[in-house]
């Protein structure tokens, strides 16, 4: 570590160490694996979204509207496919873990239970998804391709429930954008759900309706991740000893 005097009106960094002597020490950063790890969680996301966008440009036999996305797992770049989802469903765990520690305080204990199964959800649903490929249109229906439906269901029902069941014991805005975001979620998956995997007269826009719930549930993934990581943010009038009775 370095000795170093501080400037006369320059504030100190929080990872300093004043001595007796009025001397500075500075040593490592303590938050920086915190920020590596949310850093990392970011970049995750963001590559799954390229990958996606470069899937929508290459495989020009899955139709935008009419099929869904895991349709290009059955394409010559299906391997695309495979490692969107996953770095989507790493990058999630990595955002989503904070909520295991301070974000959780103002939740009640069973509620931060049901939100971490329903987060456990999400990112164990993405995993199996691409583990178990959907079944090609016309096929016969196997074990695999009903796997493949019931993890695809689960994990877009289960981030906006936890998104939920994190943010309404949340005051502030960012809570608000979370249960706004989540609760839009939950509706647009009605009509996605009952298209998916029963008769349906939206069953032709299938496509277009997963594209846009799975739009949504990462703008949810990231609006929850800013959450769990500030722990909401204080309501006006309150103080930090009311705040913290909770």
């Amino acid at each position: 570590m370095t000795t170093v005097r501080p400037a006369v009106g320059r504030p100190i960094e929080a990872a300093a160490v004043v001595d007796v002597g009025g001397a500075v020490t500075v040593g490592a950063d303590p938050d920086l694996p915190a920020r590596a790890t949310r850093a990392a969680g970011l970049c995750a996301p963001a590559l799954s979204m390229l990958l996606f966008g470069v899937l929508h440009v290459t495989a020009h036999r899955v139709h935008p509207v009419r099929d869904t996305l895991s349709d290009y797992a059955l394409t010559r770049d299906g391997w695309l496919f495979g490692a969107a989802v996953l770095a989507l469903a790493a990058g999630s765990a990595l955002l989503l873990a904070p909520f295991a520690g301070p974000a959780a305080r103002r939740t009640g204990r069973l509620r931060a239970l049901a939100a971490r199964v329903a987060f456990g959800a999400w990112c164990l649903g993405l995993t199996v998804l691409v583990a178990f490929p959907r079944d090609p249109v016309g096929a016969p229906a196997t074990v695999a391709g009903d796997i493949h439906r019931l993890a695809a269901v689960a994990a877009l029902c289960g981030l906006p429930v936890g998104a939920l069941l994190t943010a309404v014991r949340h005051p502030g805005r960012c809570a608000g954008a979370v249960l706004v975001a989540s609760a839009g979620c939950l509706l647009a998956l009605l009509p996605f759900v009952a298209a998916y995997l029963v008769a349906s007269p939206l069953r032709p826009a299938v496509g277009l309706l997963e594209r846009a719930v799975s739009l949504g549930e990462v703008v949810v993934l990231l609006l929850t991740a800013r959450l769990c990581r500030t722990g909401g943010e204080p309501s006006r009038g309150a103080s930090p000893a009311a705040d913290g009775g909770r």
